[in-house]
């Protein structure tokens, strides 16, 4: 019983590291290529420019007279039509002062709840693998890590939903609108939610068991 515990947790962990390889991968590409171009003695321009840009996230509006573009096949050779959703834009978008004060700081806590998170994680696995399995401690720290990463979530949901909103009244593209709907964060939102959900069963057990033994 505790191995498949043990082994669904470290799959947890190997989950949660395969999605911060899009992460490194795109910083080591951006490393890669500023120091190809360093080398060549070739301008930074483009590079700076992607970097400075802003990450827009569309959807269609409606179904006639859709912005579109163009792109080429490798393997046919043919172009094809394309629908942008997911596109970074060479325009810096002017956010209010407090808005990019309170996302960096936000940012930040994220992380730190990322490893309050894991901790806690860390600390429920030791003590189920001890036989410490349905005790009031577990509860708390079921009920810590679910809040965390709920609030984390809203908190950034918030502010990204906010931010794109901003985006809209300086950048619009016609055909399509905001996908709002793509900064919410179901995951983290289920995962929060879940951990609360089980850290009220474990409450309900340990109240039904405790009744037990008053009455006997």
């Amino acid at each position: 019983m505790k191995k498949r515990l043990n082994i669904l947790c470290l799959m947890v962990f190997v989950v949660v590291g395969i999605s911060f390889i899009p992460v490194v991968y795109g910083i080591a590409i951006g490393f890669s290529a500023g120091f190809s171009a360093d080398a060549s003695g070739n301008s930074l321009n483009n590079i700076d420019r992607m970097v400075a840009g802003e990450q827009i996230v569309l959807t269609p509006s409606y179904l006639s007279d859709l912005a579109s573009g163009t792109i080429r096949n490798e393997v046919t050779g043919k172009e094809t039509a394309i629908w942008p959703e997911h596109i970074i834009v060479d325009q810096a978008i002017s956010y209010p002062t407090w808005y990019e004060w309170t996302n960096n700081i936000c940012r930040l806590l994220t992380i730190v709840a990322l490893l309050v998170i894991v901790v806690l994680f860390l600390k429920l696995i030791v003590r189920v693998n001890r036989g410490q399995v349905f005790e009031w401690n577990n509860v708390r720290l079921l009920r810590w890590l679910g809040s965390i990463e709920l609030v984390a979530s809203i908190v950034m949901t918030t502010l990204q939903i906010y931010g794109a909103s901003i985006a809209n009244e300086q950048f619009a593209v016609k055909g399509f609108a905001p996908d709002y709907f793509s900064y919410i964060s179901t995951m983290e939102l289920s995962v929060g939610l879940v951990a609360l959900i089980v850290a009220e069963i474990f409450a309900v057990g340990l109240k039904m068991k405790e009744e037990q033994e008053l009455t006997i």
